[in-house]
């Protein structure tokens, strides 16, 4: 196997502009250093700018198809490839890599950045003092980048596969969850759940009863009821975030944004995972998890169990002024959260509910499953292939 240096399998390797543009909340998108994930541009949270500022940020080179994004700092060493027809331009502290496609695969460098053997080389780099890492570009034009002798197309197309798996996968677990959230929209707030004819209720000519407790019209048969007499509260953690490595396989959920990970399981099954201090937010997962002193972990029982995230999905946005309170940190109480009135329906709603919502969780958690298994076929393969320990057949 030989190597050779990034500048050498590269036309051109280019700076990004060094000034902050004036961020829109449409446009053209930005890429910025946290999209970049994976190899791959996260688009779920870009910024934009206008036509004429993505003019001036292209003057030394225009984002393409199969060129390269890699970070230089903060974090350092991520990198993305630019897709088919996403028309962009670059944040701060990037770098675009326009790959001489007669010396090597854009997919192939890609994963050669992302393996061990370059990820080694970018973190070693550190020559400017600074307290933020920093990746200059003339240590960057030297990376020395593995190749391989054959099938360097078929080495990239091959992992590139593994990634378009995991990435449809992804897509199509975040279509079912959209799914669910529709169905109990139109079931429980609208209250077009199947009647007797399969009809939707309401709009059937469906009885509806006034309920004083909720001041509104709720379909007969249904009641008011408040969270505590519905919940399963799960034991409290004495796991400190501190403590979890974040080396494991089962999720580990905080009062933060981040999911860590662990390899012991507190719980199974479908629960909820509510931050206790901070900034409000609800999470649920649907199988094996553990969960730090600072979050609340709540299920309910039998059937009702798949209701849950969605009734504290309804509440989510205005629980930072309702069910937080305190000075300086704030913390969520959970007396008043226990004492929140909702419509509960009648046994038959929650029975074929819950019916569609737990095929929705298991075919979700069946997704991320496979989804672990295929990343970590990759990671196992990626070093084999760079170093050549495993080729690619032409077959």
């Amino acid at each position: 196997m030989e190597f050779l240096t990034l500048e050498s399998l590269c036309s051109e390797i280019i700076d990004c502009p060094h000034s902050t543009p004036k961020w829109l909340d449409e446009g053209i998108p930005v890429v910025r250093n946290y999209n970049l994930v994976d190899g791959h541009i996260d688009t779920s949270n870009l910024s934009y700018v206008d036509e004429s500022t993505y003019l001036d940020r292209i003057k030394r080179a225009k984002p393409e198809e199969g060129d390269i994004i890699i970070s230089r700092e903060a974090p350092m060493g991520v990198v993305g490839i630019v897709p088919k027809g996403f028309k962009c331009c670059l944040g701060q502290r990037l770098v675009l890599l326009k790959v001489d496609r007669l010396k090597c695969d854009p997919q192939y460098l890609l994963y050669a950045l992302l393996s061990n053997i370059v990820q080694v080389q970018i973190h070693r780099i550190d020559l400017t003092g600074s307290i933020v890492s920093n990746l200059n570009i003339p240590d960057m034009k030297k990376l020395l980048i593995p190749m391989v002798n054959e099938n360097m197309d078929k080495v990239g197309g091959y992992l590139q596969s593994i990634d378009s798996k995991i990435s449809n996968n992804n897509a199509i677990a975040q279509q079912l969850e959209a799914m669910a959230k529709t169905i109990y929209d139109y079931w429980f707030l609208q209250f077009e759940f199947p009647n007797e004819e399969g009809k939707p209720y309401r709009s059937s000519g469906g009885r509806m009863i006034w309920n004083e407790e909720l001041q509104q019209e709720i379909p007969e048969g249904w009641t008011s009821t408040r969270l505590k007499d519905i919940i399963v509260e799960n034991p409290k953690s004495k796991i400190k975030v501190s403590d979890v490595k974040n080396d494991g396989e089962i999720p580990f959920f905080t009062s933060g944004a981040d999911i860590l990970s662990t390899n012991e399981s507190i719980v199974s099954g479908l629960n909820c995972y509510l931050n206790t201090g901070g900034n409000a937010d609800v999470k649920y997962y649907y199988g094996e998890a553990s969960y730090s002193t600072d979050t609340w972990c709540i299920t309910a029982e039998n059937e009702t169990k798949y209701i849950l995230p969605f009734v504290l999905n309804k509440i989510k946005p205005s629980m930072d002024k309702v069910f937080f309170q305190g000075t300086g940190l704030r913390h969520l109480q959970k007396n008043l959260l226990r004492e929140y009135q909702f419509c509960f329906p009648d046994s038959n709603v929650v029975k074929e509910f819950s019916k569609l919502a737990s095929d929705i969780f298991k075919k979700q958690h069946y997704l991320l499953e496979e989804n672990k298994k295929l990343e970590s076929l990759k990671q196992f393969l990626l070093p084999l292939l760079m170093n050549g320990q495993v080729t690619i057949n032409e077959k």
